[in-house]
């Protein structure tokens, strides 16, 4: 897994969160690109247990920024999100607002559902079918435009489907072609956007 830093005075820390079924070990290219650009700060959440509620999952995210805030005396953090994660960080911004957020970078997110999850079991998996009420409910929400989100997708992600589905209201989208969805945890034109 990757470790969180010590903690450290940083003016804004950056917090990564992994998709569905994985843990901050998806992150390591990623931490280790921007930190070879000199960027400092770096933490990541792995939530759980892997199929509970994606709410739940908010409640993890919600204490871990506490956290890095304390652990940095930064006012906001920067939260990359990968995959489910962007509905996590949404679904965050739904119970508690953008307060704690400087901005917010999905990708490959689900934003409004993949026909995929028809094939797999559990609350949060239930989450992520196209046209179910929580998710309905949680795109009624409209981005507060105060906050900088960006949500970078790829027509080539098999996983999200339709890959329109990453497109946002109110979201500054980035469409990328011949990346696939797991591959944007380690593309360069990512690192880029990521560091930007």
């Amino acid at each position: 897994l990757v470790r969180d830093p010590a903690p450290a005075r940083i003016d804004v820390p950056v917090l990564l969160l992994h998709g569905v079924l994985c843990n901050a070990g998806v992150w390591s290219r990623m931490r280790a690109n921007l930190t070879q650009r000199g960027v400092e700060g770096i933490y990541s959440l792995s939530y759980g247990p892997p199929l509970a509620s994606i709410e739940e999952f908010a409640d993890q995210l919600g204490r871990k920024i506490d956290a890095v805030l304390a652990a940095t005396h930064a006012a906001s953090t920067i939260v990359v999100a990968h995959s489910m994660g962007g509905l996590v960080v949404r679904a965050y911004i739904r119970r508690h607002g953008i307060g704690k957020l400087a901005r917010v970078l999905t990708l490959g997110a689900p934003h409004h559902g993949s026909v995929h999850a028809w094939l797999m079991i559990g609350t949060s998996l239930g989450q992520l079918r196209p046209g179910n009420a929580w998710l309905a409910a949680l795109n009624r929400e409209r981005l507060d435009p105060a906050l900088r989100f960006v949500s970078l997708w790829s027509w080539h992600d098999s996983m999200v489907a339709p890959q329109t589905s990453s497109e946002l209201p109110g979201a500054i989208d980035v469409a990328l072609i011949g990346v696939g969805h797991n591959a944007l945890l380690g593309d360069g034109e990512v690192f880029d956007r990521a560091h930007a």
